[in-house]
């Protein structure tokens, strides 16, 4: 049974309170520390769909399972900020990342040194793979064809049903984006206090379920893969190409009929608004699902910017 996001829940009430906790934590400058960021997509690159994390329990509700052997995020422009002021120290990157191939699907980013010992705001982009001066763990072919299209996201892997078989996908996103003054998610407070003499970790997660919820809004959320599946190609393929044939206002299944639930009502994408008339496909979806994916140190929310639009 699909959990909702349990997760993420209770932040937005969370972020008012953790303004006024700015000047709490070594404002006097009582030295310096360093900052180690790392990059996540979480237990889902690790275990698969269904998986846990936490208390709650994530699978799909049209029966699916999933193993990812690839997950390609290009990332750059982190910056380290006294709120309300500018840069006091910045990484221009950019990389990209296979975070699948990443311990527990998490990989190091950077290291900044010598950082005054105070509470900071944390930025940093999604980039396109073009504008990457390190590639990280990519091979030579992916990140010449990341760069070709323009993607920020490479996404490849397996899905298994009990009776509609086996699915491959392998799809491209361009989703470069701006995250600024972001929520810290281990406390809720805002950004981050560097400790004197010390390294204080943190990591940027992109959190891989987004791409798979039926809803860009909060509220009741499953986990879906029928409508990705209905559109695979002969080869058993599912790419962004076939992604742009599926019309989130008459979704189908893979005979061309309405895409039904597993209690046989029609399913249903939510778009909270997001997507113009002309990008009402699962693919432009997708574009803003992975875009919404993208924490601090956890379940933090940042606040966003879409780049080159």
């Amino acid at each position: 049974m699909t959990s909702k996001r349990q997760l993420r829940w209770g932040v937005v009430a969370l972020i008012a309170g953790a303004t006024a906790l700015l000047g709490c934590t070594g404002e006097d400058d009582a030295g310096t520390g360093d900052l180690t960021l790392a990059v996540s997509g979480g237990a889902a690159l690790r275990d698969g769909f269904p998986y846990m994390e936490g208390d709650a329990t994530f699978a799909f509700a049209d029966g699916w399972t999933l193993q990812f052997s690839k997950y390609v995020v290009a990332v750059g422009n982190v910056t380290v900020s006294e709120p309300g002021g500018g840069p006091v120290a910045s990484w221009a990157g950019p990389a990209v990342l296979d975070l699948k191939k990443g311990a527990a699907g998490s990989v190091d980013l950077t290291t900044l040194g010598g950082l005054p010992a105070i509470r900071y705001d944390i930025g940093f982009d999604f980039v396109t793979a073009a504008a990457a001066a390190d590639r990280g763990n990519l091979s030579e072919e992916d990140f010449a064809l990341m760069s070709a299209q323009g993607w920020s996201f490479l996404v490849e892997g397996t899905a298994v049903h009990p009776t509609k078989g086996t699915v491959d996908f392998r799809f491209g996103l361009p989703a470069a984006t701006r995250y600024y003054e972001c929520v810290n998610g281990k406390d809720m407070t805002q950004g981050i206090a560097i400790e004197a003499d010390k390294t204080t970790g943190a990591f940027i997660y992109s959190h891989a379920v987004h791409m798979f919820w039926d809803t860009l809004g909060t509220g009741d959320e499953d986990l879906r893969f029928d409508a990705f599946a209905a559109v695979r190609g002969d080869d058993g393929l599912v790419t962004e190409e076939e992604l742009k044939n599926q019309d989130l206002n008459d979704l189908k299944d893979e005979n061309g009929d309405r895409l039904l639930d597993e209690s046989g009502k029609s399913i249903f994408y939510n778009d909270g608004g997001k997507l113009p008339p002309g990008q009402q496909t699962l693919y432009h979806f997708l574009i803003a699902a992975v875009r919404s994916s993208a924490h601090f140190n956890g379940i933090g929310l940042c606040k966003e910017q879409v780049l080159g639009q």
